[in-house]
């Protein structure tokens, strides 16, 4: 995933129909000092690999999994941070860095494409793209033809998880335009809103991470 810049995540959300809409990049964590600073101290722990800070972090009931296995010893158990391969650190690395904004006064929910994803929109069905210019193709390989291109639009999926049609390592997300035409996006550049996502919630006066999970 690649991470979205500063100026991206300050601009504004808004809705136009090019697509099915528009989901701009937004970040209002700077509304709160301390939560401000704790996501920065974050992201040094992601770089890092501090543990220990991470799960300081951490609610005591802390939000896993749909399966159950909430809490510390659950976290503990679905990510095993101390192992060289585990997810956590780049899930959180890209969570941390895109945005998201407040629920209400004690709460904030982080991307922004899933903060701000419309309610009236299958979450299932809809993915969110995540640049400037993101080019649409004919086929899922790279030198395909390019049918459009796209900015911060939400669009219709049709396949998650299509293949490069000529056996390569690059994922593509199939999708369908206003148009009724299909073509493929690089998997990098579209994110479902139900794509792991982090909350926060303040707390006796301290901001704790009260869920890490993702799919509904």
């Amino acid at each position: 995933m690649t991470l979205l810049t500063l100026a991206y995540l300050l601009r504004p959300w808004g809705v136009s129909y090019s697509q099915v809409g528009k989901l701009y990049p937004v970040d209002e964590a700077a509304r709160d000092a301390s939560l401000f600073i704790l996501r920065a101290r974050l992201l040094e722990a992601v770089q890092q690999r501090d543990t220990s800070f991470i799960l300081s972090s951490l609610s005591p009931d802390i939000f896993n999994s749909f399966g159950g296995n909430s809490g510390i010893a659950g976290f503990k158990e679905e990510w095993k941070p101390d192992q060289p391969n585990s997810k956590l650190w780049p899930t959180l690395a890209t969570v941390l860095s895109m945005g998201g904004s407040f629920q209400n006064e004690r709460t904030f929910a982080a991307p922004y494409t899933y903060s701000r994803f419309p309610d009236k929109l299958d979450a299932f069905e809809h993915g969110v793209i995540v640049g400037e210019n993101v080019r649409v193709r004919q086929m899922a390989t790279p030198d395909s033809p390019v049918v459009t291109s796209l900015s911060f639009d939400v669009v219709e999926v049709t396949d998650w998880g299509a293949k490069s049609t000529e056996g390569g390592k690059q994922e593509w997300v199939r999708v369908k335009l206003a148009s009724g035409q299909q073509g493929y996006i690089a998997s990098a550049y579209i994110r479902s809103p139900l794509d792991y996502r982090i909350v926060f919630e303040k707390r006796q006066g301290r901001w704790l991470i009260t869920t890490l999970v993702a799919g509904d």
